[in-house]
């Protein structure tokens, strides 16, 4: 789902967003075009509720800059479709740039490791047309066991833009439902496709990485978690992606769209047939805004308080359940006292449109904040804030 556009007309803006300058001035068409995640977005003070004083924080979430404009950094090697080509291009390039991955099919038979400033991107922004099969295994031997296909490990200003990573199994397919109201079956959402070697996620982030981003991405079919992000990361953008299928969707921590880190902005995504959609593990102000999700968005374990999700359609399939009789995991939830750690303070949710499992909407009055206490959802304010948001940006010189 591509993020809403705001119609601008202006001849130029002068950047300094959060003192980076590295783009610095947007022509009148970006002006146009320009989305949530793109340059030129500051915190609007006029919009300012010192009720909430965290929205000065969550106006910071996401890539500092905003994504880079795809025209404005440098085309540095093309390559072809083929196996394992993509490691060895990324390591040819020493000072940064754009990799173009030419339309077709490309097989990944070990993990792939970016470095900073490489942004990998398919060549005609149809992310149908570069597809990237990850064909490894990884059998369960405790969480940190996992591996995953594209790793961002203790790097800056890397991006994965326009393309397709779906995991490579011949001859078996996640165990699924495929409509929003088939009833729950045994299987679909614990860890019940007859082999324990599928523990291969898509896309890792981990260590100090920061100013990185995936956009305009299919992350399809993953053997566990489609993203996850380290508690150490820091302003990451996850825009305009579509993740759905995952073959591990039950316990022990897998197939979540897992975010850990802070000034995290996750916005214009589809998040569909995977487990939750986590915040937890060191997580603050992470800014989930404007995504269709047919999953829980699940405070899970130890999170630190003060994030944002505002402005969402969460639907709940009536088959999201841990077993048949388990109603736990309803729009937003907070984890289990006898397993998990309890959520931070400061968490809000506002101005989400959703419905449980066909029951209706649940935490959606759009005149109340709710917030986490503990294992819980409650109401935080019955009354919404003084201009009805708490993602208050604007681009600059607005």
């Amino acid at each position: 789902m591509r993020a809403p556009k705001l119609f601008i007309f202006a001849l130029a803006v002068n950047l300094t967003l959060l003192g980076c300058a590295k783009h610095s001035s947007l022509t009148t068409e970006q002006l146009v075009d320009l989305e949530y995640g793109d340059p030129g977005w500051v915190f609007d003070e006029a919009k300012a509720d010192p009720k909430y004083p965290d929205m000065v924080e969550w106006a910071k979430a996401g890539v500092r800059g905003g994504i880079p404009f795809r025209d404005t950094t440098p085309i540095v090697k093309t390559i072809n479709p083929g196996t394992d080509n993509i490691q060895g291009a990324i390591d040819q390039v020493k000072n940064g740039g754009v990799i173009i991955l030419k339309s077709g099919a490309y097989t990944l038979n070990q993990p792939v490791y970016l470095k900073s400033n490489i942004i990998l991107r398919g060549e005609t922004g149809d992310p149908k047309d570069v597809i990237i099969n990850i064909n490894f295994r990884q059998t369960w031997q405790g969480w940190a066991s996992k591996r995953y296909g594209l790793v961002l490990d203790d790097v800056n200003n890397a991006g994965i833009e326009d393309l397709t990573l779906f995991y490579l199994v011949p001859g078996l397919e996640p165990k699924d439902n495929d409509d929003y109201s088939d009833k729950w079956v045994q299987g679909v959402m614990n860890n019940d496709v007859d082999r324990d070697d599928l523990y291969v996620g898509l896309i890792s982030l981990s260590g100090t990485t920061s100013d990185s981003w995936v956009d305009n991405c299919r992350l399809l079919e993953a053997g566990t978690d489609p993203i996850l992000t380290g508690k150490n990361t820091k302003h990451l953008t996850f825009r305009n992606n579509f993740v759905d299928r995952a073959y591990n969707k039950g316990g022990r921590g897998n197939a979540y769209f897992d975010m850990r880190g802070q000034y995290i902005l996750v916005t214009g995504n589809t998040i569909k047939r995977v487990r939750h959609l986590a915040i937890e593990m060191g997580a603050k102000y992470v800014v989930v805004y404007n995504n269709q999700l047919e999953v829980d968005v699940n405070f899970h374990q130890g999170d630190l308080g003060h994030n944002l999700v505002e402005n969402n359609t969460i639907r709940i399939p009536e088959w999201h359940r841990h077993k048949g009789s388990h109603n736990g995991w309803a729009v937003f939830a907070a984890g289990n006292s006898g397993m998990h750690l309890a959520a931070g303070e400061g968490n809000k949710m506002f101005k989400n449109v959703s419905d449980l499992r066909n029951t209706g909407a649940k935490y959606a009055d759009p005149n109340v904040v709710y917030t986490t206490v503990k294992y819980h959802i409650e109401a935080y304010s019955e009354t919404p804030p003084l201009h009805n948001t708490l993602y208050a940006i604007k681009p600059q010189g607005q």
